[in-house]
């Protein structure tokens, strides 16, 4: 057994904003999946959370709307409550990390009309282009759609846009939670492997501080507007033999996939789980190491971003 970790009580006031998370399981598995390792419980990030412009109206439109995209309905609110105008975080162009996601769940007849996530990095493989999310955010053969800005040159309009459908989805629990997105070829020009705010990634992290700055951007429904840039500290990088991650942060419904970066801007892995102790609280969240996604992945490599965040 482990000793309790040592960023707790210097983590208590930022965590604190953690703790209300609903500890459930996705929406797309439809059960909890709680998995105990070395007296920790890893309890999935919620996908289950939908704003109440998206019905099933509007999807069946998404869904018909090829590359055209659809625009949002007037007075929509996105991520942190705000709307197109004053979502900042939403304003940068092209497909990225940091995108926010919507699983479009109902295109596989189920009653469950989407999964609220966010992408971590892009991936290549020879031509194609893939993005990356949790594996707990949809399953094999689901679509799914992201708010994009279309890059100034296209021609298009911001809104909503179905970008791709899965191909690879690992929902087995801390260590092995990553989804790849294949990217319709129609987008292959609006692709930018560029983190918001942060810039990177720039290769793999592969070492093992604890104690090591991380930094993630996402689009949890309780941190700010349009998608909220976080820091914290390491606290494990031996989860379930080196294929899991913790450390100190805050994440709530809406953050699953989000790109975990170590402090120079290498690619430390995804945010999928809230770590809770055998006391019930919470003590960080937790993710998959990049060195298990790119197995996961396997043909696919990552698309460094520039340090700068373009």
């Amino acid at each position: 057994m482990r000793t309790r970790h040592p960023f707790r009580i210097a983590a208590a006031a930022l965590l604190a904003l953690a703790s209300f998370v609903p500890l459930t399981g996705s929406a797309v598995a439809g059960q909890t999946k709680v998995e105990y390792v070395d007296g920790v419980a890893y309890k999935p990030i919620s996908t289950k959370v939908s704003p109440s412009w998206y019905t099933p109206e509007f999807e069946r439109r998404l869904l018909a709307s090829g590359t055209d995209g659809v625009r949002l309905p007037e007075g929509a609110t996105l991520p942190g409550g705000v709307s197109e105008g004053q979502a900042a975080g939403l304003a940068q162009p092209g497909i990225r990390p940091g995108q926010w996601l919507l699983t479009l769940l109902g295109s596989d007849g189920s009653d469950n009309l989407l999964g609220w996530c966010t992408a971590n990095f892009v991936f290549k493989k020879s031509a194609a282009w893939g993005l990356g999310t949790a594996g707990h955010c949809g399953k094999n053969g689901q679509l799914v759609s992201a708010y994009v800005v279309p890059p100034p040159t296209s021609g298009s309009l911001p809104g909503l846009y179905v970008i791709g459908k899965i191909s690879v989805s690992h929902d087995n629990g801390i260590g092995d939670d990553f989804a790849m997105i294949d990217i319709f070829p129609e987008f292959a020009s609006w692709m930018n492997p560029t983190m918001p705010v942060w810039g990177g990634p720039s290769g793999v992290y592969t070492g093992s501080q604890v104690g090591l700055p991380v930094k993630h951007f996402g689009h949890g429904t309780a941190f700010g507007a349009g998608g909220t840039p976080r820091v914290g500290a390491a606290i494990r990088w031996d989860i379930k033999n080196g294929d899991g991650f913790s450390w100190v942060s805050a994440a709530s419904p809406g953050d699953s996939g989000s790109g975990v970066l170590a402090v120079l801007g290498e690619a430390a892995g995804d945010l999928t789980h809230l770590a809770v102790d055998i006391e019930g609280n919470v003590i960080g969240v937790a993710g998959t190491r990049m060195t298990k996604i790119l197995q996961i992945a396997n043909g696919w490599t990552l698309a460094d971003g520039s340090l700068v965040p373009l």
